[in-house]
């Protein structure tokens, strides 16, 4: 088999190399700042501007927020699929909630869907990294950044490889256990040009197929993507993105805890342990009787106009559409018995459309050693979501001691079901609609020692629901609200910057509060909440000597969540102490986080290093004393690479990664994560192809990820091995 893929390999990668237009002798096309990143500085690891933190073009060290990047050199060393493999190195404060998705806590606070190419974008399985050529983290409230209410921790963005003038490319061919076989190739360069007009492109192609270790599951994935970048004159530019993505893979919450050990409850958790029936290889039902089929499609345009000197305008275009069907078989109560699985069939239809648009404009005004950097704009979006779903509970429990024994499943999925040949039980349709428009001032003096920065956003939601069963339509709420930042940098030296920030989302609620008995609605309107974060923190990035250099990022944080609507004692309850709706204070976390690397280059080889560490805690507007689901008070994590470029060993670099995380709080259990280890090289054969191996969790750990119910489990497997074959031109 792998002699057979080799060949074809490189067969595609020849034809793919003879297509690609010879690269012009003129220099590389000029970009147009101030929102486009120039990457020509980024070295090893160390990556330095991004659009993500002002919608322009800014370093690091000009932005009062911590922002993380992990480049696609980190990417290609941990020859990571999907987002949560780097997520866990060169990122303080981030950490998994699923193994499904991208769904991931910040600082305390649940962010389920990630944004690509700065724009929200739906998904319910992880996100494809075919044509990633970075991963961005913004921490913190993202309303005035993002023009998306939703981001209070903070968000992830997915960064399309953008087309160059340099024809280049590559191909690379993943094998693994389980008759893994993954496929990733990017293939630019110059595809037409004269004195006037110059247009690069881009086109990536992918494919993913596996078995698993549960009969159930399995991966398959198609991927077409491609790019245009097109310069007309030295003034204006088009940047088109955009993909088609199938993924048939079905993978989802599989395992269960064991019985005996796992009873507990939200204030006294128990250490969450799985079954001895939970194997590796168990399987809540048979593959013949689930699916999940995905086909995910985006393109998004950027229109960038120089007007004048010191004047630019940027328009932009995000089209998504989603759609999404399955028939998920799961366990949801392991019975007292410890062995009987009480099981649901859920059949769920969803299709998602958006639309969204921005707009911004930058001027730059420079009098007298001060620089006013202003930048409006607006965003608009729109969103047509169907959700159609079925909860079928009389399917047979399943008897994991037994697991062979099926029998009574051919009898039940024999016959129609709701959502499986009769109508589904729910079937809603949303079409929520934002619009928002913002302002931000950046004001440098000193030579910009000191910057200045504040911005504000105003929202107008709206839209409408549809209950499909009933016909029922309603207005979604559309009040007008307001969110802010604000923040300051000061740079004693060119090499170290001091900021302070301090950023604002808000959530109006409807409804209110209880104040004679439970439900009764007679207390006050919910008040609106406010996401709300200080933050200050220092930045470093110095290059000792031309070989040798250092980064990285403090940040000490203080988040809050206001006017949470809880459960407790109403205020003129009777009888006394009556249980209704209530509004607590806040869900609050705050903490401190450290990022660093190093790069230290010799006469033989170059090491690069990155390390992180964060440290904090949290409380729960219900119960102070209660830490918030899903919050992990301290991860640390270390990624270090030698490269050889010169002797015997030349083209030859090792490295290795340390993973860690304190145990967290999942529903009524506390999860409980090991260290994890990965070991990863590469070798290079004359510029051009290279092979490389990743051991990942080489200890072999099996652990719990996340518990939705004491029969409704996620794990990450154990240890993982790859082995790759590359070919670059």
């Amino acid at each position: 088999m792998f002699t057979t893929c080799a060949a074809l390999l490189a067969a595609s990668v020849s034809a793919m190399a003879q297509a690609v237009p010879a690269a012009p002798a003129k220099d590389e096309i000029t970009t147009l700042n101030p929102f486009v990143v120039q990457s020509e500085t980024d070295t090893g690891y160390r990556t330095q501007q991004t659009l993500v933190g002002s919608r322009t073009a800014k370093n690091l060290m000009e932005i009062p927020s911590s922002i993380s990047i992990i480049n696609k050199e980190q990417i290609e060393d941990l020859n990571a699929v999907e987002v949560h493999e780097v997520l866990q190195f060169g990122v303080a404060g981030v950490t998994q909630n699923q193994t499904i998705n991208d769904d991931v806590n910040i600082r305390g606070f649940r962010t389920t869907f990630s944004l690509r190419n700065g724009v929200t974008k739906t998904g319910y399985k992880r996100n494809p990294m075919f044509d990633v050529e970075r991963v961005e983290v913004i921490k913190g409230p993202g309303a005035m950044l993002l023009g998306n209410n939703s981001f209070l921790g903070g968000g992830v963005n997915f960064v399309s490889i953008k087309p160059t003038h340099t024809s280049s490319g590559e191909a690379n061919l993943t094998f693994s256990n389980n008759s893994y076989v993954r496929l990733a190739a990017n293939v630019m360069g110059p595809a037409y040009t004269n004195k006037d007009v110059t247009i690069d492109y881009r086109l990536t192609v992918g494919g993913l197929t596996a078995d698993k270790d549960k009969e159930i599951e399995q991966e398959k994935q198609n991927f077409v993507g491609a790019g245009v970048a097109a310069y007309f004159g030295p003034n204006t530019s088009l940047l088109v993105n955009g993909y088609f993505f199938k993924d048939n893979g079905y993978f989802y919450w599989e395992d269960f805890l064991d019985y005996t050990t796992t009873l507990g409850t939200t204030n006294a958790p128990m250490n969450a342990k799985l079954n001895k029936y939970s194997s590796k290889s168990f399987s809540p039902a048979r593959s013949k009787d689930a699916f999940w089929t995905n086909q995910d499609s985006f393109v998004d345009l950027t229109f960038i106009q120089k007007l004048t000197e010191n004047a630019n305008l940027r328009l932009y275009y995000f089209g998504g559409n989603l759609v999404d069907r399955r028939r998920i078989v799961r366990g949801i109560t392991i019975t007292a018995d410890n062995h009987n699985l009480i099981r649901q069939d859920i059949p769920v239809r969803i299709d998602n459309t958006t639309n969204n648009i921005q707009g911004d404009f930058n001027h730059k005004l420079k009098m007298s050693g001060v620089v006013l950097d202003t930048t409006i704009g607006f965003d608009a979006a729109s969103t047509y979501s169907r959700q159609a779903q079925s909860v079928n509970t009389t399917i047979p429990n399943l008897d994991t001691a037994n697991i062979n024994n099926f029998a009574a499943d051919d009898a039940y999925f024999s016959v129609p079901r709701p959502g499986a040949g009769l109508a589904h039980l729910t079937d809603v349709i949303n079409r929520p609609t934002t619009k928002s428009y913002y302002f931000q001032e950046n004001l440098s003096f000193l030579k910009d020692k000191v910057i200045l920065v504040g911005g504000l956003r105003w929202f107008k939601p709206g839209g409408t629901d549809r209950n499909n069963i009933n016909g029922l339509v309603t207005d979604r709420p559309d009040p007008t609200f307001k969110t802010h930042k604000y923040g300051i940098v000061v740079r004693p030296v060119p090499a170290v910057s001091v900021y302070y920030t301090d950023s604002e989302n808000a959530f109006p609620q409807v409804g209110f509060t209880d104040r004679f008995a439970g439900n009764d609605q007679l207390g006050a309107p919910l008040s609106t909440q406010e996401g709300k974060m200080k933050e200050y923190g220092i930045k470093l990035d110095y290059k000792v000597s031309d070989k040798i250099s250092a980064y990285g990022s403090y940040a000490h944080y203080d988040m809050s969540l206001t006017h949470v609507r809880t459960f407790g004692i109403l205020p003129e309850g009777k009888p006394a102490g009556s249980i209704g709706i209530v509004e607590s204070a806040a869900d609050l976390a705050q903490g401190w986080e450290l990022e660093y690397g190093v790069r230290f280059g010799s006469d033989v080889g170059t090491l690069d290093l990155i390390g992180t560490y964060a440290n904090g805690d949290s409380q729960t507007a219900a119960d102070k004393t209660l830490k918030a689901a899903d919050f992990v008070p301290t991860k640390s994590s270390l990624m270090a690479r030698y490269g050889f470029t010169s002797g015997a060993l030349k083209g030859l670099s090792a490295g290795a990664s340390y993973f860690d995380q304190s145990k967290k709080r999942n529903a009524n259990f506390w999860i409980d994560f090991p260290a994890t280890y990965n070991v990863f090289s590469r070798y290079v054969i004359n510029k051009n192809w290279s092979a490389q191996v990743n051991l990942n969790n080489i200890t072999n750990e099996r652990y719990i990820v996340a518990i939705a119910g004491n029969g409704l489990v996620q794990t990450e497997a154990g240890f993982d091995g790859k082995f790759a074959v590359k070919y670059k031109w």
